[in-house]
């Protein structure tokens, strides 16, 4: 699998969609081992949006969820409380970030951010990779 070009092959689409919605979003692919591998921001996208889409690309990579489903997972008393202070802060259980699979294995993660929920992120998302 060449991950580069699925990574330019998501951002296009996600760009397509983000542009159809009329919601500019940075966009953001990272591997399996936490590097990232494609970034891009939209015209009038949130400058912050670029941070918020690694997280969200790292995490769905690394933790290998929809950051989405994580939300429950961490709240206070439940067995993933701790995971948002691990790595530096780098994880987020904010909607907009999927992985990416290929044969059943997950090869990448993608993360979306720049709408003014979480929601419209997700939306995005979801119209692309699903």
């Amino acid at each position: 699998m060449d991950l580069l070009a699925t990574a330019k092959a998501l951002a296009e689409r996600v760009e397509a969609e983000a542009a159809r919605v009329k919601v500019p979003v940075a966009v953001s692919v990272m591997d399996v081992h936490g590097n990232l591998i494609l970034q891009h921001r939209m015209n009038d996208a949130p400058l912050f949006a670029l941070e918020i889409s690694e997280r969200k690309a790292y995490t769905s990579a690394l933790i290998k969820v929809r950051t989405a489903d994580l939300l429950p997972l961490v709240q206070p008393g439940q067995d993933l409380f701790p995971l948002l202070t691990l790595a530096c802060g780098r994880f987020t259980a904010m909607g907009g970030g999927v992985p990416i699979r290929e044969s059943g294995q997950v090869v990448a993660g993608l993360g979306v951010s720049g709408g003014a929920t979480t929601q419209e992120d997700m939306a995005i998302v979801d119209a692309v990779v699903t």
